[in-house]
């Protein structure tokens, strides 16, 4: 049974964007207005409460979860079909260090709401990369 699973998973992590019921959520992240939590909004309207997965790994935010098809009647016919259902994962690579005591997490209206600290340092670590560069015109 474990090898079964182990497999199931590899196949998960291998499987395209989207197909074979997986997807990834819409998200926003900011800032928030004191400068002292970075703010994760996901967007899983439908999803199962009781299935969401939130775990900070290293600079990244994971979130996994489950969102159940609908049942349709068996009299109706589907003429659209945009919504995706299935297993979700969301990973955001988080643009400054937080803590990870402290973070909280609300799900309400559809929107899971991420809140995490910021980690002790004040400032915020830019990355600058130059970029040399040198246009030349192409004979017409």
């Amino acid at each position: 049974m474990r090898e079964h699973d182990e497999r199931l998973d590899f196949e998960r992590l291998l499987a395209p964007r989207g197909g074979h019921g997986r997807f990834e959520p819409n998200a926003d992240v900011l800032l928030d207005e004191n400068g002292r939590a970075v703010l994760v909004h996901l967007e899983l309207a439908g999803a199962d409460a009781e299935s969401l997965r939130v775990v900070i790994d290293d600079d990244d935010l994971i979130v996994t979860g489950m969102r159940a098809a609908r049942d349709l009647p068996r009299e109706a016919s589907l003429l659209r079909k945009e919504i995706p259902y299935g297993e979700f994962l969301k990973q955001i690579r988080l643009p400054v260090a937080v803590r990870d005591d402290g973070a909280a997490a609300i799900y309400r209206d559809g929107i899971l709401t991420i809140c995490l600290p910021l980690a002790e340092s004040k400032n915020m670590p830019i990355v600058r990369t130059i970029i040399r560069m040198t246009v030349r015109r192409t004979p017409a």
